[in-house]
């Protein structure tokens, strides 16, 4: 089988799942904590683990540009996969360790970094292989990811019911050891990052897709808007019996459909838009003056500007993904759901993460440069969190709404603007350090220090 960077897109939809497991750590925290006894700071630092290991996670994109997509996605994938397999076996004590708390703490980290390598690897293919219109599979692939932990929470509880602290939910670490490995693992024969004339013979070729080139992107995008669909309502109706997991594992293989025979030929120049190849091409080959690697972008104050942009929107975001439960357990007024809230926060921002490049690709098309969106974005995130100081239900549903799209939006937006900016030759690296670091000290100082001082100011007010 010839392989095209339709096979490569489509094997990245699927080994980007496991980049967004992370999220689910509130999935078995309460059962750890029962299991073990740990009280709620000590499992609250085992999560912020996860987000203090961000500081570290630019020597990830540094190996992928060292050694390569495909070796470096193995090595993450193993190490992100074995972290989670030892962590199982810990907390299912069929491995004893006499103080398990620093080893969870040290296993979540490395899982962590694990993640980031194949996050480095997929979205450094994607944006070599789609060079000059990468808003939509990076759309596409960003809202597989954002999508990931509901996915994972629901086909586990569907399959498996258990309470939130029973001894039966540690059971679903195993679950992410296994898919984190077999997702990448019977993905990564389909993922490469191909030549400029392999690229071009692609696009000037005929191929065996049985859905035309200009419906591609559009089929993507109908079959992760299902998915978000049927996530979410899962949420809601798995209590009434219904248990639509299977459905969700059908969605999850029918990217596939774009693999079938045969039809007209992929052309990544034609996916995301339906102007001139030639223009497309000479748009692709032009080279941004800025372009280096990490020491060359660090230099530029235009970096800096960037990296506190993007520390201001990841802060909004994790503050919010954090601490939501606390928030709308103290909000004034009718009871608020915190389920409902992260559920609503979680389909927002994977819309925004599906269609945020492509909207970002229309202000590009009106003539004004693409940063422009962040400016947008950091007003919207701000109009957020404007409406969650107001009491009631309505307030707090549209600020998670806002909030959820702006911090959607961000993250495709950052990879095809750092693209531009920066170049794609080290695109991994260059891109790994502008996602860790913010939102690595935004979850610590935004979302636990200055939450909790709050948090806490208030409490002791009575107010």
């Amino acid at each position: 089988m010839k392989l095209t960077p339709l096979h490569a897109l489509v094997g990245t939809l699927w080994a980007a799942l496991p980049c967004g497991f992370l999220y689910t750590f509130s999935m078995f925290s309460e059962a750890l904590a029962k299991a073990f006894d740990f009280s709620e700071s000590q499992v609250s630092t085992v999560g912020m683990c996860q987000l203090a290991m961000g500081l570290a996670t630019f020597t990830a994109g540094i190996l992928v540009d060292l050694i390569g997509v495909r070796r470096a996605l193995l090595i993450g994938c193993l190490v992100n996969a074995g972290a989670w397999g030892i962590f199982a076996l810990i907390a299912n004590k069929i491995l004893l360790v006499q103080s398990p708390l620093p080893v969870f703490c040290a296993l979540i980290a490395l899982s962590t970094w694990g993640t980031s390598v194949c996050t480095g690897s997929l979205f450094s293919a994607l944006s070599k292989n789609f060079a000059g219109h990468s808003s939509g599979p990076i759309g596409v692939a960003k809202a597989q990811v954002g999508i990931a932990g509901g996915v994972a929470a629901q086909v586990f509880v569907g399959f498996f019911p258990s309470r939130d602290d029973a001894p039966e939910r540690l059971y679903y670490i195993y679950f992410l050891s296994a898919s984190s490995g077999l997702l990448v693992l019977l993905s990564l024969p389909l993922i490469r990052v191909f030549s400029q004339s392999e690229l071009m013979a692609a696009s000037a070729g005929r191929g065996d897709s049985c859905i035309t080139p200009q419906w591609h992107l559009k089929t993507l995008i109908a079959i992760t808007l299902l998915l978000v669909a049927t996530t979410q309502a899962c949420s809601f109706i798995h209590d009434e019996g219904i248990n639509l997991s299977p459905a969700i594992l059908v969605i999850l293989a029918l990217p596939a459909l774009l693999l079938f025979p045969k039809c007209n030929s992929f052309s990544p120049q034609k996916t995301a838009a339906d102007g001139p190849v030639k223009a497309e091409k000479e748009e692709e080959n032009r080279v941004s003056p800025w372009a280096g690697g990490p020491a060359q972008m660090l230099r530029r104050p235009e970096t800096w500007l960037l990296w506190f942009t993007v520390f201001a929107l990841m802060g909004g975001g994790t503050l919010l993904t954090t601490n939501l439960g606390a928030m709308t357990a103290s909000r004034s007024g009718p009871l608020a759901s915190a389920a409902t809230a992260v559920a609503t926060f979680s389909c927002a921002q994977s819309l925004g993460r599906l269609f945020g490049g492509m909207l970002s690709d229309i202000v590009v098309s009106l003539r004004w440069a693409r940063p422009w969106c962040f400016v947008a974005l950091t007003l919207l995130m701000a109009l957020a969190h404007g409406f969650l100081c107001f009491p009631g239900l309505a307030p707090l549903h549209f600020g998670v709404i806002l909030a959820g799209l702006a911090f959607g939006v961000l993250w495709p937006l950052l990879i095809v603007s750092i693209a531009e900016l920066f170049g794609t030759e080290r695109i991994a690296s260059n891109y790994m350090l502008l996602d860790g670091s913010p939102s690595a000290i935004a979850g610590v100082l935004l979302a636990k220090l200055l939450t909790s001082a709050v948090y806490n100011a208030h409490t002791e007010t009575g107010s």
